[in-house]
């Protein structure tokens, strides 16, 4: 994924460990009484998730006040922001990528219809190998992105095993191996 890796180890404690209190986390009276009142507010930030997310931010921790505590959960937002914004970037990048495939794959299976209604299979074969490749093209780009995000895999996967089928059927058929 697109998270720094001077980011992991954070994320990592904010998400993995138990609630605070009796588990061990250290937390302060600030950040525990901030989280109460963080809960009934307009979004309901869940206490456990406030107290673990603060209590893992080192400026966070040493807050003297609750400004302090919005400075930190605000410079935090900030760093996820920044990399959401990049995991998009990439992922859009790919999908450009993938949309250029897709109308190659479009006019591959266009003329290779052409030559088949017109009986010419040898010509055919040629191009439905083309389209039956692009998917992958497709995922090969999704995987070069390092987004770990492939919103259409079902689509690329069944385009892929059709346009293989079409394309396996008469390569027999141009090879002379079905009737």
């Amino acid at each position: 994924m697109a998270i720094q890796q001077q980011h992991m180890p954070l994320l990592l404690l904010t998400f993995l460990l138990a609630p605070a209190g009796s588990y061990g986390l250290a937390t302060t009276p600030l950040i525990n009484s901030t989280c109460t009142a963080a809960a009934n507010s307009t979004w309901f930030t869940p206490y456990a998730y406030c107290v673990r997310t603060l209590s893992v931010i080192p400026a966070a921790a040493s807050a003297t006040d609750a400004s302090g505590l919005g400075a930190a959960a605000a410079n935090l937002t900030t760093k996820n922001v920044t990399t959401t914004l990049h995991v998009l970037t990439n992922l859009v990048d790919a999908l450009q990528h993938c949309i250029t495939m897709y109308k190659m794959m479009n006019g591959s299976l266009a003329g290779a219809l052409d030559d088949l209604r017109t009986n010419q299979t040898d010509a055919a074969w040629p191009k439905l190998k083309d389209a039956a490749l692009r998917p992958t093209f497709c995922d090969l780009e999704l995987a070069k992105s390092k987004t770990g995000k492939d919103p259409f895999f079902e689509e690329n996967f069944s385009n892929q095993m059709l346009s293989g089928m079409a394309n396996d059927i008469i390569e027999l058929i141009a090879k002379k191996k079905a009737r």
